[in-house]
């Protein structure tokens, strides 16, 4: 019997297919390009069948890791975001613009 694949895609862009799974890990052959991703984006996964196996409005990547105990296999990990971290983030970042445009050292200790 065939492993179940997955592919991932990063809000609305297939960023990687052909992937197997290792408890809450998507594990890959190959490293994945994360370069592009947002801090935090919508996730979707898809198994072999086109069915949705799980799906986050917001989500970010928690790590992507090479492990040479599984043939130098890629293990990537992400989890869902709260609205309201979503909405802190903002808040911070419109906090952040006005204290530049201000001139304020917005970070000082």
């Amino acid at each position: 019997m065939a492993k179940e694949t997955y592919s991932i895609n990063i809000n609305g862009v297939k960023v990687a297919d052909g992937l197997t799974r290792n408890g809450s890990n998507y594990v890959s052959a190959s490293k994945v390009d994360t370069s592009g991703f947002d801090e935090i984006f919508q996730l979707t996964v898809k198994d072999n069948e086109d069915n949705v196996v799980e799906e986050y409005e917001y989500a970010k990547l928690l790590q992507q890791t090479q492990y040479e105990w599984d043939n130098n296999k890629y293990y990537l990990a992400f989890c869902p975001v709260s609205e309201q971290e979503v909405k802190f983030n903002e808040m911070q970042a419109n906090l952040e613009f006005l204290a530049m445009y201000n001139d304020v050292d917005f970070n000082a200790q």
